[in-house]
C-alpha cells in the first residue's frame, strides 16, 4: 500500500519496480543504485501432482482457493521476517522491516513434453529486491540470505496450510515417501501425468547426476516452450483421454467429495 499498489498491477507499473522506479510518482525507489542491481527473487509454490491433477480434470474454484490463501499467507509469513542493511551511525548489521513487494503468478501446467503438457499447478512470487526501513524512512535493498536459507521451513509451512485446508474441503490427505498426496489415487495413476519429471530423472541417471540442484539445472536447461495455444478446456479433454475407467470414476469419486464431510478449523 506504501507504493500505492493492490490488486492486478498494470506492466507501465510493474516494469517501474523492475527498473527501481517508484510506480506511482516515477522517483527512484531504492537509494543505492547500481547497473548490475539483482531485481529480485522468485519464490515458488506447487502443489502435490493429485492435486494438481483433480484440478485439472475439474477446474474447482474451491481447490484454486485453498492453493491461493495457502501461497498468500505463507507470503505473508516470509514478509515479517523480511531485513534490510543497517550503515549509519558506523552500524553493520541486519534490521527487521517487516514488508516486501510482490507479484504473484498462478500457473496450471507443466513444460510440455512431445507437445502436450502436464497438469501441474503452481506459484511464482516474485519478489523485488527492495523493502521499506520505517527507522530510516527510506526503501532500501533487502536483506534475502536468511529468507533463501529458511525456504525448506516455509515450504513445510505452506504444504501444512494447503493440506489442511484441502481437508477442510473434505478430502483427505496421506503421507508419502515426499511428502502428501490425497488419498485415493493409485501412484501408477500419478506417474502417467509426471512425464516431465520422469523425462528429467532419465537425463540425470544418463548423466550420472543424483544432486537435486543440478537436476533442476538440467530440467531448466532441457525445458521446451509452453504451448500457449491450447486452452484448459483443449488440455482437460486430452489428459481425459489418457485415464482408464478405473483412473477416471476414482477421480470423479474425489470430485464429489468436495464440500462433503468437511471438517472445520477446530477439529
Amino acid at each position: 500500500f506504501m507504493l500505492g499498489l493492490t490488486g492486478t498491477v498494470d506492466q507501465c507499473d510493474w516494469d517501474r519496480l523492475c527498473d527501481d522506479f517508484r510506480p506511482d510518482t516515477g522517483e527512484p525507489l531504492t537509494v543505492r543504485r547500481k547497473d548490475q542491481r539483482r531485481v529480485g527473487y522468485d519464490f515458488n509454490f506447487h502443489v502435490p501432482k493429485s492435486v494438481s491433477l483433480l484440478y485439472g480434470l475439474t477446474r474447482d474454484d474451491r481447490i484454486l482457493e485453498a492453493f491461493r490463501d495457502s501461497v498468500r499467507a505463507t507470503m505473508e509469513d516470509i514478509e515479517t521476517e523480511s531485513k534490510a542493511r543497517v550503515r549509519v551511525s558506523g552500524k553493520n548489521e541486519d534490521r527487521v522491516t517487516g514488508n516486501l513487494i510482490w507479484g504473484e503468478f498462478t500457473h496450471f501446467t507443466a513444460r510440455p513434453v512431445d507437445g502436450l503438457p502436464d497438469p501441474h499447478l503452481h506459484a511464482h512470487c516474485f519478489v523485488f529486491n527492495a523493502t521499506f526501513d520505517r527507522e530510516e524512512d527510506r526503501w532500501k535493498a533487502g536483506q534475502f540470505g536468511d529468507l533463501k536459507r529458511d525456504a525448506p521451513y516455509f515450504e513445510a509451512v505452506f504444504h501444512s496450510r494447503l493440506a489442511r485446508r484441502l481437508e477442510e474441503l473434505g478430502l483427505n490427505t496421506q503421507r508419502t515417501a515426499k511428502g502428501w498426496e490425497l488419498a485415493g489415487l493409485d501412484p501408477e495413476t500419478m506417474d502417467k501425468f509426471s512425464r516431465r519429471t520422469a523425462r528429467i530423472e532419465q537425463l540425470a541417471s544418463a548423466k550420472n547426476i543424483t544432486d537435486p540442484d543440478l537436476k533442476s539445472t538440467l530440467g531448466a536447461r532441457t525445458r521446451s516452450s509452453k504451448a500457449a495455444e491450447l486452452t484448459m478446456s483443449d488440455l482437460e479433454s486430452a489428459w481425459r483421454s489418457r485415464l482408464t475407467d478405473t483412473e477416471a470414476e476414482r477421480l470423479e469419486w474425489l470430485a464429489n467429495r468436495i464440500g462433503k464431510d468437511t471438517i472445520t478449523e477446530d477439529d
